[in-house]
């Protein structure tokens, strides 16, 4: 696949020190309790070997690492990878990839995409070519976890705009909802400087994978609505959290 000619919104702020700045207080707690969850739910042997797809800094690949797993983080920001490289170590490991592009066959036992990292793509066949990714890299019975926000939820939630102040940066942050994406208007001030960011999520529904999967090869097994692994349900549960197997 070609890379386009202009720079993605996701290229330039997951690259950017002003998004691990707006977002260091990220709950670690929460992150490894949905993972000690997700561990105690699948029960892979002890050693399996695990791919984190777009893992960011590597928090989630750290922590399935500590449970004693052969761990493969990869993300598309380079400035990412290189801080998780601290973290690299027998069975830990962290490359720069995009996920559209296919990253190999047939070699993990489980792949986790977490924490809505997903649905930054400007069409359907980007979703598919990263879905497709991600069903190409597992083993035949392996299984996939995807983390999604709930888009029933967000759909019709008003506008809202907030500020706060971290490390001496401004943020301005404005939240809505258009052409069935949730967006993010991020305005940065430090001193005279100002720089401008945007986050933009498709509201991607639960039909909307099960044809992704479909058309892969990966059939869903559980479908869970919160961290606790509870059933998901469209009117209530803050996440969707699918747990597909490649046929």
């Amino acid at each position: 696949m070609k890379a386009a000619s202009k720079e993605a919104w996701f290229e330039r702020w997951f690259d950017s020190p002003h998004y691990h700045t707006l977002y260091k207080h990220r709950d670690e707690h929460e992150a490894r309790y949905f993972i000690e969850n997700l561990i105690h739910h699948l029960k892979p042997p002890a050693n399996a070997n695990m791919l984190d797809l777009a893992c960011g800094r590597g928090r989630h690949s750290k922590f399935l690492h500590e449970l004693g797993f052969r761990v493969t983080g990869v993300d598309l920001s380079p400035a990412s990878i290189e801080y998780a490289q601290q973290f690299a170590a027998e069975g830990l490991q962290f490359e720069v990839h995009d996920m559209r592009n296919t990253l190999c066959s047939n070699m993990y036992d489980y792949v986790f995409n977490l924490f809505t990292s997903f649905g930054y793509f400007d069409s359907d066949y980007e979703n598919l070519r990263a879905i497709d990714t991600m069903a190409t890299a597992l083993n035949r019975g392996g299984i996939l976890v995807l983390d999604y926000l709930n888009a029933g939820l967000i759909a019709n939630q008003k506008q809202i705009t907030e500020e706060k102040t971290i490390d001496g940066l401004h943020f301005t942050i404005r939240r809505y909802v258009a052409d069935k994406h949730v967006v993010k208007d991020i305005v940065v001030s430090c001193a005279d400087a100002v720089s401008h960011f945007s986050e933009q999520v498709e509201l991607l529904q639960k039909e909307d994978f099960e044809r992704y999967f479909s058309e892969v090869g990966l059939s869903i097994e559980d479908c869970f609505g919160d961290y606790d692994l509870n059933q998901y349900n469209p009117a209530a549960s803050p996440r969707l959290i699918f747990i597909a197997r490649k046929k």
